[in-house]
């Protein structure tokens, strides 16, 4: 009973001890271990619950560099000293997410309890969104050649050979902005061949690059084939068949417009086509009366291998225009002197004359223009006397009168239509008559 009497007395003083020594360790840790603030910088906004958008398909992006923070601890020296940044924790739970697009975020230190922490604040107290509907939309994949190949050859064909489609994703008023895509396949002074990859880029309508990072690709390259080929300007061959109708012909004037085409292939079949050969059977020219023209195409009888380009530089459908003139045969009559025939051949003891003065009738057919080239004064006609005694089985001149035809050399393009005959005188000469006295 003594000892709990000992127990309390002077119990107020030894509580004012008790508070005391509190007071006087708080004034101890106060000046050994004071409150301090610390800043931490860049601090990585983490999110959850996004499904609560992506759910939806709705698409989000974080403006105005809110996906950060900057932190403020305020805390004992000793509790500062042992906290990193990597300590710190910044998040934004999307179920908070309001009317106005704005998250709250929440600020923790890992490895203190919150009575540790005097205070922890931010230098922004919630996430900005902004908020979209998500939108996909598929392409075509175009081919943009730019450069030009090598003189002498040209683009045969660009292909992609991966796929020509692709597919992209994002928010709908960026995705909206895509007009098309494109891969550009660069063939300046190319000679050969080649396959290359490029990347596809996305463009407006302005043709300026999109190159937004909340786009998805399907795709981000494409494998592209070009073939280049070697070029020749080759003649067009022509030919005819079948006759025009009686008293008409082809005069042999064939125009071709145009008259060289320009082919292209693979160099190792280009360099032995020498021309283009259209077949006679195009250019038919039974019965005609006029002009034949035809219209054909050379791209069918193009060697196999080859195709058709630009044509003296123009654009060139792969027709030419053939046209075969056709003529009138005409039939005239000259009269050739007897001054401008010799006589030939003459058997030895005979004189063979035509009347001084005579002329031979000569009829003649052929195209005006080659008709225009016969001139009587410069016609020259021959009988040769063997080769008429030969046709008409005589073995030996018999004085008097006989007719015989004459030879003309007529200009090419004219023929003669009837026999040209002239009229002789057959005598034996002085010393032959002497000699069949004795």
């Amino acid at each position: 009973m003594k000892r709990r009497n000992k127990l309390w007395h002077n119990l107020g003083l030894k509580i004012m001890a008790v508070v005391f020594s509190i007071l006087l360790w708080l004034v101890a840790v106060n000046i050994n271990d004071p409150v301090e603030r610390k800043i931490f910088r860049d601090v990585k906004v983490e999110t959850t619950n996004t499904s609560v958008l992506t759910d939806e398909n709705k698409l989000y992006q974080v403006p105005d560099d809110t996906d950060t923070v900057t932190v403020t601890v305020r805390a004992s020296r000793s509790v500062l000293e042992n906290i990193n940044v990597s300590d710190i924790t910044a998040t934004a739970d999307f179920s908070e997410l309001s009317f106005t697009n704005t998250v709250p975020i929440r600020l923790s230190v890992n490895k203190y309890i919150d009575k540790q922490i005097e205070d922890i604040s931010g230098s922004v107290d919630s996430m900005k969104l902004e908020v979209e509907d998500k939108k996909e939309k598929q392409f075509v994949i175009e081919i943009v050649q730019t450069g030009e190949p090598a003189d002498g050859f040209i683009v045969g064909k660009v292909t992609t050979t991966d796929g020509n489609a692709m597919k992209i994703s994002g928010p709908e008023s960026v995705v909206e902005k895509v007009k098309k895509a494109v891969v550009e396949a660069d063939v300046s002074d190319l000679t050969d061949s080649i396959n290359i990859t490029e990347k596809i880029r996305l463009l407006d309508a302005q043709g300026k690059e999109v190159t937004d990072s909340s786009i998805t690709r399907s795709v981000n390259t494409s494998k592209v084939s070009i073939t280049i080929l070697e070029t020749k300007t080759v003649p067009v061959s022509l030919s005819a068949t079948g006759e025009p109708a009686a008293g008409y012909v082809a005069t042999g004037e064939v125009s071709c417009a145009p008259e060289t085409v320009t082919i292209a292939g693979k160099s190792s079949v280009v360099k032995d086509i020498s021309e283009i050969v259209i077949p006679a059977d195009e250019l038919d020219l039974t019965g005609a009366t006029a002009d034949v023209t035809r219209l054909i195409d050379v791209r069918n009888y193009l060697p196999e291998g080859t195709t058709l380009t630009n044509t003296n530089g123009e654009e060139f459908n792969g027709k030419v225009a053939v046209t075969v003139k056709i003529e009138p045969l005409v039939d005239i009559t000259r009269e050739v002197a007897a001054s401008r025939i010799q006589i030939q051949n003459v058997p030895e003891g005979y004189t063979v004359t035509l009347d001084e003065g005579s002329r031979v009738s000569l009829r003649l057919r052929g195209l005006q223009v080659n008709l225009d080239q016969v001139n009587v004064d410069n016609l020259a006609g021959s009988i040769d006397i063997a080769e008429w005694m030969q046709k008409t089985d005589q073995t030996e001149l018999a004085e008097g009168s006989a007719e015989a035809e004459v030879t003309f050399t007529l200009p090419p393009g004219v023929t003669q239509t009837a026999p040209a005959k002239a009229r002789l005188n057959i005598q034996k000469t002085a010393e032959a008559e002497g000699e069949g006295g004795e």
